[in-house]
């Protein structure tokens, strides 16, 4: 949470450059109502990111909660930086590539998942379902993304851990292959 009076000091002592920040619930008010002057205040205090994640609408059957507040798209507000989360997008059912170019030169962090558009967040292994992962990698390396990607997949299906350790292992492969892929294609032009 961005609490009045915080600094990120925990972030600064680690060494940390981004941290990740999800927008608040709309019952939490006082938060919510202090969120986006929140994050800008501590952005002026440090160097350390702070990058609001997309989240998504909560569905029950044909119905839509907004339980995020100012909302599960941080692009509808004024942050300093960003982070997407291909899952997400995949729950919220948008296009991830129009986000990310919302998001522009403002996107400091990647969680790299796929979703197939479940109304539950699943975080798939990247190319396991509908998100435009692969193309989402290349463009990043194409234009000199300095931010993070971080693989955030969900394991807790696997048989136990020789399946588990080969699913993390394909997802790695998965981002080290379209990241050098488009690297290789920018240098030999």
């Amino acid at each position: 949470m961005v609490q009045a009076g915080a600094r990120p000091a925990a972030a600064e002592k680690l060494g940390a450059s981004t941290v990740v920040v999800h927008p608040p619930f709309r019952w939490q008010r006082q938060y919510a109502r202090e969120f986006v002057q929140g994050v800008w205040r501590m952005a002026g205090e440090t160097d350390v990111r702070f990058a609001v994640e997309n989240m998504y609408p909560w569905r029950y059957r044909d119905r839509e909660v907004a339980a995020y507040a100012p909302d599960w798209d941080p692009t509808t507000e004024d942050y300093r930086h960003f982070t997407v989360d291909l899952s997400h997008v995949a729950t919220s059912r948008t296009d991830a590539l129009a986000m990310v170019d919302r998001m522009g030169d403002r996107l400091a962090h990647v969680h790299l998942a796929d979703g197939s558009g479940s109304a539950k967040d699943e975080h798939l292994i990247p190319g396991r379902g509908n998100q435009p992962c692969a193309e989402l990698l290349e463009r990043l390396a194409r234009t000199g993304f300095d931010g993070h990607v971080v693989l955030e997949v969900n394991t807790r299906r696997s048989a136990g851990p020789v399946e588990r350790e080969a699913e993390l292992a394909e997802a790695l492969a998965f981002t080290r292959l379209h990241l050098a892929t488009a690297a290789r294609i920018g240098s030999a032009r």
